[in-house]
C-alpha cells in the first residue's frame, strides 16, 4: 500500500509517495539514553476514532497507542491512553530526558519516519474495517496537549451478511499500489469503513468477493463533491443484495491468486 506524507500542521497537507522517495526524504531514530515518564492530552475535535451508536462524538479508546516525536527528530516509546469513551484523554508514555515532543501519529507505528517533507506512515492494505485503521496526525506540545486530524479518506458502506462478501476498494490510478482490503474468516456484516489514500479521482472501483469466490464489480463516479478528501467519511450506502457474481478475477492481481 502506498505511504501518507502527512506534514506537522493542523492544516495536514499529505500525498501518496513511493517507499523509495520516502526513504530520502525522511529520517528519525529511536529514543535511547535515559528515558523520563510524561503524559499528554490528546484530542480528536472532528474525527472519529470509534464510532458509537447512537451519534458522530469522536472518542478514543482505552488502551490506544499514539506515536510522538521529538525535535531532533526522535521517536519516542508508544504513549497509551489511559482512559477512553471520550473525544479527550490522557497518554502516557516515555521520552528522552531534556527533549521537547513537537508531531503525534494514531496509530502507532514503529516504522514511522519523521523528515523535512512531514512524517511518513504506511497505510495498511488489509484492514478490519473499522475507523481504527484511519490515520491520524497531532500537532502541539506536551504542555498544551496534541490535536489530531484525520488524513484518510474513508468510506462507509453497509453490508447485508446474506452477501457473504468481501471487499476490494481502489482508486483506478495504480491499483495495486492504492488497492485497499476488508477480509476475514466470517462473512462481512453492517456498516464496515474502508481508509484510503486521499485523491481527486471521482471513480470509485470496488470487487465484492463472495464466500465462494465469485466476484461483483462495481464501478462509481462521484457527481458532486470531492470523492476522496481527507478527514471525511464518504457514505456509499447499502450494498445491493441483487448484485451479479462471476467467475471472474481481477486483472491486475497476480496469476496465482486469480480464479
Amino acid at each position: 500500500m502506498n505511504k501518507l506524507l502527512a506534514f506537522g500542521c493542523i492544516a495536514a497537507v499529505f500525498t501518496a509517495i513511493s517507499c523509495q522517495k520516502e526513504a530520502d526524504t525522511a529520517h528519525t531514530a529511536p529514543a535511547t539514553g535515559k528515558l523520563v515518564p510524561v503524559t499528554v492530552e490528546a484530542t480528536v475535535p472532528e474525527t472519529r476514532v470509534t464510532l458509537s451508536t447512537g451519534g458522530n462524538l469522536p472518542a478514543w479508546t482505552q488502551g490506544d497507542k499514539i506515536g510522538i516525536f521529538t525535535a531532533d527528530k526522535v521517536l519516542c516509546p508508544p504513549f497509551t491512553a489511559k482512559t477512553g469513551g471520550s473525544a479527550s484523554t490522557t497518554f502516557s508514555g516515555q521520552k528522552p530526558e531534556y527533549s521537547h515532543l513537537t508531531t503525534a501519529f494514531f496509530p502507532y507505528d514503529a516504522n514511522a519516519t519523521l523528515g523535512a517533507a512531514g512524517i511518513g506512515l504506511t497505510l495498511p492494505q488489509s484492514q478490519s474495517g473499522r475507523i481504527a485503521d484511519a490515520m491520524m496526525v497531532g500537532t502541539g506540545n506536551e504542555n498544551d496537549g496534541f490535536t489530531f486530524q484525520n488524513v484518510c479518506s474513508v468510506l462507509r458502506m453497509q453490508i447485508p451478511a446474506s452477501l457473504n462478501l468481501r471487499i476490494t476498494s481502489s482508486t483506478p490510478s495504480s491499483y495495486l499500489e492504492k488497492r485497499a482490503e476488508v477480509a476475514g474468516t466470517s462473512a462481512l456484516s453492517g456498516e464496515i469503513l474502508l481508509s484510503v489514500l486521499p485523491s481527486t479521482s471521482k471513480t470509485l472501483q470496488m470487487a465484492l468477493t463472495r464466500s465462494d469466490g465469485k466476484v461483483a464489480f462495481v464501478n462509481t463516479t462521484f457527481t458532486s463533491g470531492k470523492g476522496f478528501e481527507a478527514g471525511r467519511i464518504k457514505n456509499l450506502g447499502q450494498a445491493s443484495a441483487s448484485l451479479t457474481f462471476y467467475d471472474a478475477a481481477l486483472v491486475a492481481d497476480p496469476t496465482n491468486q486469480q480464479l
